[in-house]
């Protein structure tokens, strides 16, 4: 495992999880009534508010897995094997979570705006 090669790759996976499914367009089975840009916007700040805990989560289990493998990589010294490992994988951890929580405050929405009365299907 080279390290340097794959840090490389990490503000492409932060990017990626920065890109919030929230925004991405909301599918009705049926139209749109007057209320629904309003309750979407309230649903949208009630699931900034949601937190899951997978961030911790994710960047301890990524350290660990981090440390493994950087513990082994006996070819790339630089980043002091273990800790460098710990640190990307920390890093990894906290992205893949940054996704998943994304993914659940789009739940949010839609089970927030299906509490409202609309008929968001996806």
């Amino acid at each position: 495992m080279k390290i340097d090669r794959t840090l490389l790759i990490l503000p492409l996976v932060a990017l990626a999880a920065c890109t919030a499914p929230m925004d991405r367009a909301y599918t009705l089975d049926g139209p749109r009534n007057a209320m629904f840009d309003t309750d979407l916007e309230q649903c949208k700040d009630a699931a900034h508010a949601y937190r899951n805990g997978a961030h911790k989560d994710g960047a301890l289990t990524g350290a660990a897995a981090g440390a493994l493998i950087g513990a082994l990589d006996e070819e790339d010294d630089r980043l002091g094997g273990a800790v460098g490992g710990a640190a990307f994988g920390a890093l990894a951890g906290v992205a893949a979570a940054e996704e998943e929580l994304s993914a659940e405050r789009r739940n949010v929405v839609i089970r927030c705006l299906q509490g409202r009365g609309h008929r968001v299907i996806g």
